[in-house]
């Protein structure tokens, strides 16, 4: 072996380990996806995101989640492809024609690559002897197990997009136009009521959100309408939790440990949110982000421990979500 041909199998070495090791951190990891997977899925966004700003594509982005989902598995499979066929072919005949032992040609090669990975068994050609034998029998473990996770990764992405899907639906039956609603919140049953109901959903949005760092690719779910927006919806709902928990009228106020318990529930949320906003909290997107509250917040008073400083920050990266979204021009300001 030459030193370029060494070359060339190190670099198919390290692709390999790179491939497995971007998959296992992406649908393994808890903290956000593998370093390609993330790179790949945000530029991409990036793109779709610039075309929409410019001009709304709703659509389109509606259909980039389950594509990024599917692209995702792709890529790492082109990759492993790409890495074992750079080490089979880094030196002249490790593999050779089954019958005549002539040495395989690179497209030949590149054939006896793709049905080793895909467990089809070696098809015309052979790995010849060690250590190549094993290599190939490396390969085709790894493209079983590179299979069963992409696989296990597209089903069980499906069911999370849903549940973000319902959680929205359900707090904008509610909180779809808080203007209005907080209008109506001058009642002691009206107040416990709303209170309640966005309280426990805005809690399972949360739960929700701890997710992402374990399925990403949710995050590029669009949703078409307006009423199945996860993150507007969480904002929407949280403008009005805190409104109540410093409602102008004391008596009509949620106890201390109620209103703590929000503010940690929000703050847990938006540290979710870290994990798949390119940028995080000072990326282009958070930039962009006008945290200022609404009208109907501005003239609160507080004394339960729930500042206007702190949800103003709290806010600016909710909003930054709703951007993130696809849905810049929705947020009250």
């Amino acid at each position: 072996m030459t030193i370029v041909d060494i070359l060339v199998a190190l670099f198919g070495l390290l692709l390999i380990l790179f491939t497995l090791f971007d998959a296992l951190v992406t649908i393994l990891g808890l903290q956000g996806g593998g370093p390609g997977t993330t790179f790949v899925t945000q530029k991409i966004w990036r793109v779709l995101l610039m075309l929409h700003r410019r001009k709304p594509q709703h659509r389109l982005l509606t259909v980039c989640g389950p594509a990024l989902m599917v692209l995702v598995v792709l890529l790492w499979y082109a990759m492993l492809y790409l890495g074992w066929f750079l080490v089979f072919n880094s030196v002249s005949g490790a593999v050779v024609n089954d019958s005549t032992t002539i040495f395989a040609s690179d497209l030949q090669t590149l054939y006896f690559t793709g049905v080793t990975i895909s467990g089809l068994g070696y098809g015309d050609f052979t790995a010849r002897g060690f250590p190549w034998t094993l290599y190939a029998t490396l390969a085709v473990s790894t493209g079983t197990l590179l299979t069963s996770l992409g696989l296990s990764y597209i089903i069980a992405v499906v069911p999370v997009a849903l549940e973000r899907k319902q959680i929205a639906l359900k707090l904008n039956t509610l909180a779809a136009k808080p203007d209005e609603l907080i209008r109506q919140l001058n009642s002691k049953e009206n107040v416990d009521y709303v209170w309640q109901y966005l309280f426990s959903i805005q809690s399972d949005g949360t739960d929700f959100s701890s997710k992402y760092g374990a399925y990403p690719v949710v995050t590029y779910f669009h949703a078409l309408r307006v009423d199945s927006v996860f993150s507007l919806a969480y904002l929407n709902s949280a403008d009005i939790l805190f409104y109540i928990a410093n409602h102008p009228d004391p008596s009509l106020r949620p106890a201390a440990p109620a209103v703590q318990a929000l503010r940690n529930i929000i703050s847990a949320h938006t540290d979710n949110l870290q994990h798949v906003i390119e940028g995080g909290k000072s990326g282009v997107y958070a930039e962009t982000a006008n945290g200022a509250l609404p009208e109907y917040l501005e003239n609160l008073s507080q004394d339960q421990g729930y500042s206007r400083q702190l949800y103003t920050a709290q806010r600016r990266q909710l909003v930054t979500a709703c951007i993130y979204d696809g849905w810049w021009d929705k947020p009250r300001r």
